[in-house]
């Protein structure tokens, strides 16, 4: 059942006289019409007191006297036990009092309004369901069977509530596919007793015809502007409202000389004009294409875009990775200082099997470093991939990592071989498309880890954005009220291997297995590597220099101590004074040691050390006499060695064997030969024995002048 509002404005006051006196008062009263509106209460003038009005509303008795006095309710004054007092007519209540009322006075209610309605013609039923179109007829589906059931076409009255409420509920329980409410039924019943059998049908398409259609506005020449200006509006990025849109649309129409705004088609026939204008122009969907207008490509993707179904049967598990970092929403007590910090994680999936296969979590932002960890992390394990899929930021195309620069795209050259995927075996690196989530499964992976996790977790989660992070949040974490390292680390290893251990949809790529199972199911074994090359991978790569006399400076290193830094290794005493340069391979936060490799042929050459040849002046403890000890017996060591190289004895004639064979002429010595004169370096006269020490003087003193100052005797 339901009830009419009045319209919006002021209600008359009925300004009668005083009626009857006290507690006398009838609450009901002959009607002055046999009107049959609103549910037929008007039928009867029920005047009610103050507090019966305000039982019915729900508020209190001051409060119905001031909307009296505001005139939102049809009154008038009657003279009472305490004076002037107000009636309230029923009719003009809300709905909601009027079917409170309706309910404790249902039986007189019932008795009352039923003698004023005629009985029904069943007989143009068939006739009019014939000629209503199907989406009118459900109305007459739902109800007419039970109000047939019911008989009220006899008398149409209706039962009383109680066995009414009965009836509807062992209807419901047979019929599921058409429900009816109580409500519903009264109304239903005053249509009919109002319209007759016509109330069985649906209304839709009644104002059809009636308002002026576009090609009316063609004939006015006015559609391409009025409808052109709703598309215009209607296809921007602030997506503006549909109602907005028209209401623009009528502007131009009242400017262009319409005769009458009120006949322009609906908002929604604008709207289904332009779905079909742009099907039929472009064809395409033309709510699709609405959306992509309103929202912007990247939702529009989301929602009617194509996507690629890429088929795994062809790849086997560790045979293609994905790598991807990053940050947890949600704050942890760090270690060293019980500082609250959001970690990054940075891991690498199985694009086979979907299994993470090692991660890695630190406080500070990713770096090229912390990839090459998690890569060769995984390697040792499961060995060396076939495929990387990275992601396209500059810490995964960093030429110690992969080989590649933003600037220039390079495929098989030094920084390519110089990388530690090429070096360890890596024959296809594949950059995602920039900005784009979808191309990376690993991201799917970290929003299972974020509904999963993060979210359950709840302590110090600080939500995605500022308005995913409540007030409540905000407090959590500024009184403390956080994870502990070491419980959050254990959490995060279990919540992996629960992912891991999952069992996945049927209907998946992975049909029912465990990413563990299905890993286990399609592995392929891959090339394995030593762990003493993958120590030497993991590093940073130094320049690429020639070794000096001290060893190989590394420039970086030096930028970060001060001072120049030197590496050393008894295997460089044989790369001093070559062309061929050499780089290095190093941990940035630990650079003691680093591993040298050929720029040439890429060969290991051998480990450095930094500052082996750096020592204090004094020396006075007892580690730094070890360190000075150590370095001047390497200094000794090479000077054995290159003291033993230049006079070990080796096959060959030397200079005064040479001059001696000169001598022999056919084969004999030629003795007691005479000096013949002019044919020394001299005037032709034998030089005498102090001439000869005078010369032998200057050419010990020009000797001498010709040794550079060398201060590598110096301790």
């Amino acid at each position: 059942m339901s009830f009419i509002d009045r319209p919006h404005g002021e209600v008359p006051s009925l300004d009668q006289g005083a009626g009857n006196q006290g507690g006398n008062l009838p609450k009901a009263v002959p009607a002055r019409s046999n009107s049959n509106e609103n549910n037929g209460l008007t039928a009867y003038d029920v005047w009610l007191t103050v507090k019966e009005a305000g039982k019915l509303l729900g508020i209190t008795d001051r409060a119905v006297k001031k909307n009296c006095k505001n005139k939102k309710y049809t009154t008038k004054m009657v003279q009472g036990n305490g004076g002037k007092q107000y009636r309230i007519l029923l009719s003009t209540l809300p709905k909601k009092g009027q079917m409170r009322w309706r309910k404790e006075h249902m039986e007189l209610f019932d008795q009352t309004v039923s003698a004023g309605f005629s009985s029904l013609d069943l007989t143009e039923l068939p006739e009019l369901y014939l000629q209503t179109p199907a989406y009118n007829r459900r109305k007459y589906d739902k109800y007419y069977p039970f109000f047939q059931s019911i008989g009220f076409f006899d008398d149409l009255v209706l039962p009383p509530l109680r066995e009414l409420e009965e009836l509807i509920l062992h209807w419901n329980n047979e019929h599921a596919i058409y429900p009816i409410g109580l409500k519903s039924v009264y109304k239903m019943a005053k249509e009919l007793r109002e319209e007759g059998v016509e109330a069985f049908f649906g209304g839709y398409g009644r104002n059809r015809g009636k308002h002026w259609s576009f090609r009316e506005l063609k004939k006015q020449g006015l559609d391409s502007v009025v409808f052109g200006t709703f598309r215009k509006t209607y296809l921007q990025p602030s997506a503006p409202s549909i109602r907005q849109c028209r209401e623009l649309a009528v502007e131009v129409a009242i400017r262009a000389g319409f005769p009458s705004t009120d006949s322009l088609p609906s908002a929604s026939a604008f709207l289904n004009r332009l779905h079909d204008d742009l099907e039929h122009e472009y064809g395409v969907s033309g709510k699709a294409a609405t959306y992509r207008a309103r929202h912007g490509l990247a939702a529009y993707e989301r929602k009617y875009g194509h996507y690629l179904d890429r088929d795994d049967s062809d790849c086997p598990a560790a045979y293609a990775w994905v790598f991807d970092h990053a940050q947890l929403d949600i704050m942890v007590k760090a270690p060293e200082n019980q500082r609250l910090v959001r970690f990054w994680i940075s891991a690498v999936l199985d694009m086979r099997s979907w299994k993470v296969l090692y991660y890695v979590l630190k406080t500070s932002t990713p770096n090229s470093q912390d990839i090459i960890d998690v890569y060769l992390g995984a390697v040792a394990r499961y060995g060396v991939p076939n495929t990387v899929y990275l992601d396209n930021g500059k810490d995964y195309r960093s030429k110690d990592f992969s080989g590649r620069t933003r600037k220039v795209r390079i495929e098989h050259d030094e920084t390519w071989m110089r990388s530690v995927l090429g070096q360890t075996g890596v024959a296809r690196v594949i950059f995602a498309t920039p900005f784009n989530a979808k191309a990376k499964r690993i991201e799917r992976w970290f929003l299972k880890l974020h509904e999963g996790f993060e979210r359950i977790l709840c302590k110090g989660y600080t939500g995605t954005n500022t308005v995913a992070r409540t007030d409540e949040l905000k407090r959590m974490i500024k009184r403390g009220d956080v994870l502990g390292y070491e419980d959050f680390i254990v959490m995060l290893d279990l919540f992996i291997d629960y992912l891991n251990s999952k069992k996945t949809d049927k209907r998946s790529k992975l049909q029912g297995l465990t990413p563990n199972e299905a890993f286990s199911r399609f592995y392929e074994k891959r090339p394995v590597l030593d762990r003493g090359v993958l120590a030497s991978l993991m590093g940073r790569t130094g320049n690429a220099r020639q070794i000096g006399r001290n060893g190989y400076e590394d420039v970086e290193v030096s930028k970060r101590l001060g001072y120049k830094a030197l590496y050393w290794g008894t295997w460089m005493s044989a790369w001093k004074g070559k062309k061929e340069k050499v780089y290095s391979r190093r941990d940035v936060s630990s650079p003691g040691k680093a591993h040298f490799f050929s720029e040439d042929t890429h060969e290991f050459l051998g480990v450095g050390y930094l500052d082996f040849f750096r020592v204090r002046s004094l020396a006075e403890a007892e580690e730094e006499q070890q360190v000075l000890h150590k370095a001047w017996a390497s200094v000794n060591d090479e000077r054995k060695r290159v003291k033993h190289a230049i006079e070990a004895p080796s096959a060959g004639v030397s200079g005064l064997e040479v001059f001696e064979l000169r001598i022999f002429d056919n084969g004999k010595l030629k003795k007691n030969m005479p000096l013949q004169p002019g044919r020394t370096g001299t005037d032709g006269n034998i030089p005498s024995i102090k001439e000869l020490d005078d010369l032998n003087e200057r050419m010990i003193r020009s000797e001498a002048q010709r040794i550079p100052e060398s201060d590598d005797w110096d301790i």
